[in-house]
């Protein structure tokens, strides 16, 4: 989507991974919960620089957000950097039924980026933690049975009657 927009992709393992690295993160075993701490401190720092970025660049960000008061705060502080911006802000809200995300958290492009990898990890983090519920001006889109290519189209689609975003 970044690559179709010419949007900047801020996605949680651009904040999460030089933390994830340095700690030795495998994909597979648990994470300290420093970790998610010292990656909060790098966020901060990554939101603050956008603020500098120039006027007509895009961003996008993406993250999993659970329903809980650190990440609700999480998506007001991006909500109110678009805001700061005067930047039109687009919430797209993605699921996706667990028997696929279980299939895709075990494929090997995951290890790249050091993101999860083990489908029991994933179920029990998606047992425990209910996703925030979207805003009312978001798109809700079921990637499923979905390809990237065609959700990025969607959201464009989406986004262009929104935003600069998917704009020619």
């Amino acid at each position: 989507m970044a690559d179709a927009s010419g949007a900047v992709l801020i996605d949680n393992h651009l904040i999460n991974d030089p933390v994830f690295t340095a700690i030795g993160a495998n994909g597979r075993d648990p994470l300290p919960g420093l970790a998610f701490k010292l990656a909060g401190r790098i966020g901060e720092i990554v939101r603050e620089a956008v603020l500098c970025a120039p006027n007509d660049l895009d961003h996008i960000f993406t993250n999993w957000l659970s329903d809980t008061e650190r990440d609700a705060e999480l998506y007001r502080q991006i909500r109110d950097l678009a805001q700061a911006r005067d930047a039109r802000f687009v919430p797209v809200w993605l699921t996706c039924q667990r028997i696929e995300l279980t299939r895709r958290v075990a494929l090997s492009d995951r290890q790249e980026r050091n993101k999860l990898r083990d489908p029991a990890t994933l179920i029990e983090a998606l047992d425990r933690n209910a996703t925030l519920p979207p805003p009312t001006d978001a798109l809700l889109l079921d990637t499923t049975d979905t390809s990237p290519t065609e959700s990025a189209r969607r959201i464009l689609t989406f986004a262009g009657q929104n935003s600069r975003l998917g704009q020619p």
